[in-house]
């Protein structure tokens, strides 16, 4: 479970002033779930760790999950002005230890080893998750908020279930979806790093 969200998003679009934003709708889930949400823009590496460092920081009841939304491939995300490579995003979040959770919402990013990388460069994460194919970014994104909504809501039936035990029953009731995007999560349990994935 999570306390608060922040959403770190690239523009979309460099060319338009109606570029699109996954922030409305994670905005609108935030508040029907009572989680505290914050949207910041990033550009390049620069304004990239000075998000992450500042939401660290925030005198906020945890955990905190970061929401990394914007174009990406296998080593880069992209930023407005200038991409980031894994080693400028893992010392970013291996800096930020009130961060528990990472999500990256954007294409070909979160594959098996980047998300394994990110869980041994940074011991206080949790658990992290992406995609390591192309996405409609729609499509992706309700993705997520279906997830945080399983992790986050419990009842009776699932307050004592573990967070991967809840991921991998939504992973195998839309496992069509989630091979479609390529969905990894990986996730500390133990001693060890498991990962779970549709494929």
């Amino acid at each position: 479970m999570f306390k608060s969200i922040l959403v770190l998003e690239a523009p979309w679009d460099s060319g338009s002033l109606e570029s699109s934003s996954v922030w409305p709708m994670i905005r609108e889930f935030a508040a029907m779930r009572n989680i505290k949400a914050f949207h910041q823009t990033f550009f390049d590496k620069s304004s990239f760790e000075h998000w992450i460092k500042a939401y660290d920081e925030m005198a906020i009841a945890g955990p905190k999950l970061l929401y990394i939304a914007c174009h990406g491939s296998n080593g880069q995300l992209a930023g407005l002005s200038k991409n980031l490579n894994r080693t400028s995003i893992q010392r970013a979040i291996q800096a930020a230890h009130n961060i528990k959770f990472v999500h990256f919402g954007s294409c070909l990013f979160g594959s098996e080893k980047n998300l394994q990388n990110l869980l041994d460069a940074a011991p206080h994460l949790r658990w992290v998750a992406g995609y390591d194919k192309e996405v409609d970014w729609v499509d992706s994104t309700l993705f997520d908020i279906l997830l945080w909504g399983r992790i986050e809501s419990r009842d009776k039936d699932t307050y004592r279930k573990k967070t991967h035990t809840l991921a991998n029953e939504l992973i195998d009731q839309v496992q069509g979806l989630a091979d479609q995007l390529g969905f990894h999560f990986q996730y500390r349990y133990g001693d060890g790093i498991w990962q779970l994935s549709a494929a």
